[in-house]
């Protein structure tokens, strides 16, 4: 992989044919992670696609989707009600972000493409994809975000099914994080020629 560069006007990052398939998994993995969620089209605008229910919402059970969707507050009668309030949106949006990053991973043969204009989401889908994998692995520190890169790196046999796992985990959230890395970079320095 070849992290995200300005070309012709847009953010442009070269996949290897291996890597494609894989991130359109995870990809796909995390969108199934929110279940049934309407398509809201490529509207993103939340005041088009408010959604507010009457019954009370339970926190997520899986620790990767609550990682995503985390309790507002402290306060677990204000929790319950923000997230009665605010889920449903919250969901609905993610999901749209998931399926905008693949969209340009299904097109992307071998470069990812993303408008200035689009690049927010597909920073913000990255991150949501990131923290996944970080909830699998087990990542909650600097430190460990050590130990994963140098998990990601390893030679050699993996001792059993689950070192080869999360070899192969490490080793995809290390290229989802040099890909967003590279991608809010771009971002700041469009801003920086903004600004001047």
């Amino acid at each position: 992989m070849r992290g995200f560069r300005r070309e012709r006007g847009v953010f442009v990052a070269r996949l290897e044919s291996a890597e494609r398939p894989v991130l359109l998994d995870v990809v796909n993995g995390v969108i199934d992670l929110f279940g049934e969620v309407p398509d809201p089209g490529d509207v993103l605008d939340p005041f088009t696609r408010l959604t507010i229910t009457e019954e009370p919402v339970d926190p997520p059970e899986d620790p990767a989707l609550h990682r995503l969707l985390p309790d507002a507050s402290p306060d677990p009668e204000l929790a319950a009600e923000l997230r009665r309030l605010t889920e449903a949106d919250l969901r609905t949006g993610k999901v749209a972000r998931l399926r905008l990053l693949r969209g340009a991973l299904e097109q992307a043969a071998p470069d990812l493409v993303v408008s200035p204009a689009g690049a927010p989401d597909v920073a913000a889908a990255l991150t949501d994809v990131r923290l996944v994998l970080a909830q699998r692995l087990g990542l909650e520190t600097d430190d460990q975000a050590d130990e994963i890169r140098e998990l990601a790196m390893a030679r050699g046999a993996a001792a059993d099914d689950a070192e080869s796992t999360r070899r192969f985990l490490a080793a995809v959230y290390s290229v989802l994080t040099q890909l967003q890395g590279d991608l809010v970079e771009l971002m700041v320095s469009e801003l920086d020629h903004g600004t001047q």
